[in-house]
């Protein structure tokens, strides 16, 4: 039985739209802190980035499908994780564990495991 995450972007919407906190108080702190960069358009969380993007805020399950498919889909690369969440971000999209995730999935990719392993310098 796989255990579903909450969604981490309802404490934001609760407070941008509802005005509704939780009880702890430095979950308070922490998400009135955080809630000031974002925007809400249509019931979806937005945040501009410092390129002046608005990155639409997504869930992370949909977030690592994302990954995979700018690394191997049909016109994917193979690149590092820092250019997979750059390229993520660039394409106005944003989770919380995009770092780690494109890191996760350049780490088990089948493709580059095996041609990290050949060197490309003359004998």
């Amino acid at each position: 039985m796989d255990p579903t995450p909450p969604d981490w972007r309802a404490p934001y919407l609760d407070y941008l739209i509802r005005e509704s906190l939780p009880t702890k108080k430095t979950e308070v702190q922490r998400i009135a802190h955080r809630a000031k960069s974002f925007i809400v358009i249509d019931q979806e969380l937005y945040k501009q980035s410092h390129t002046g993007i608005l990155q639409c805020f997504i869930p992370i399950k949909q977030g690592k499908a994302l990954l995979q498919d700018i690394h191997a889909g049909a016109c994917g690369h193979h690149a590092a994780p820092r250019t997979l969440d750059g390229d993520a971000f660039l394409q106005g999209f944003y989770w919380p564990t995009a770092v780690a995730d494109a890191t996760r999935v350049v780490r088990t990719c089948e493709g580059c495991k095996f041609f990290a392993r050949q060197t490309h310098l003359p004998a």
